[in-house]
C-alpha cells in the first residue's frame, strides 16, 4: 500500500427503488373490429358462380327445330360445342363469373349466332382444324332473370336481344 495513491470515492447512497406498480392493461379497445371473413362483404353484391342444370331446366334443342320467324319465349339459348356441353353434362353445374359472363340470347337470335359460329368453323376446317359441332341449349328464363345483363355489343351485332349471364344480381 505504500506505492498506491488513495483516490477518494464517492458517497454510497442506497439505490431509489421505484414502488412496484403492476402492469397496466391494454386498454380496451372502443370499437371491436369484427371478423372479416364471418360476415359477408357489405360493399359489393353477393356473385354466384354456378348453377346446377337440373335446376335451371338446361335442355339441348335440335337446331333443325328453330325457325327464323320464331318468336321469343320463356327460354334463353346458348351455342356451345359438343365437348362443352359434354363437359357440362358430367359437371352438372353451369360456370359464369362476371369476369368471364356467359353469353345468352332469345329464340329469335339463335340462327344469326349459329350462322356466324358455322363461318367461323368453315374457315378452321379449311386450315385444317376439326372443330366439334355445334350445340345449341336453352335454360329457363325466370330461374336467372335477376343474374342477367343486357350486351349492347351482340344486341347491335345481330339485332337481336343478348344478354350476359354474370351472377351479380341487380338492384331493382
Amino acid at each position: 500500500m505504500s506505492g498506491l495513491p488513495l483516490i477518494p470515492t464517492a458517497p454510497r447512497h442506497p439505490r431509489r427503488r421505484r414502488p412496484t406498480v403492476p402492469p397496466a392493461a391494454p386498454p380496451a379497445p372502443a370499437v371491436a373490429q369484427p371478423d372479416l371473413f364471418a360476415t359477408a362483404a357489405m360493399g359489393r353484391p353477393h356473385a354466384l358462380t354456378y348453377l346446377d342444370i337440373a335446376g335451371l331446366g338446361l335442355t339441348v334443342v335440335p337446331a333443325r327445330s328453330l325457325r327464323p320467324d320464331d318468336g321469343p319465349d320463356g327460354y334463353l339459348y346458348h351455342i356451345t360445342t359438343a365437348a362443352g356441353m359434354d363437359t357440362l353434362r358430367a359437371r352438372g353445374t353451369l360456370l359464369f363469373s362476371p369476369r368471364a359472363p356467359l353469353a345468352l340470347t332469345e329464340r329469335p337470335g339463335v340462327l344469326p349466332w349459329l350462322a356466324n359460329m358455322m363461318e367461323v368453323m368453315e374457315s378452321d376446317c379449311e386450315a385444317g382444324h376439326r372443330a366439334d359441332s355445334p350445340v345449341v341449349f336453352r335454360v329457363k328464363r325466370f330461374v336467372i332473370d335477376r343474374l342477367l345483363e343486357h350486351d349492347p355489343d351482340r344486341t347491335r351485332e345481330y339485332g337481336v336481344s343478348f344478354f350476359l349471364l354474370t351472377g351479380l344480381a341487380r338492384q331493382e
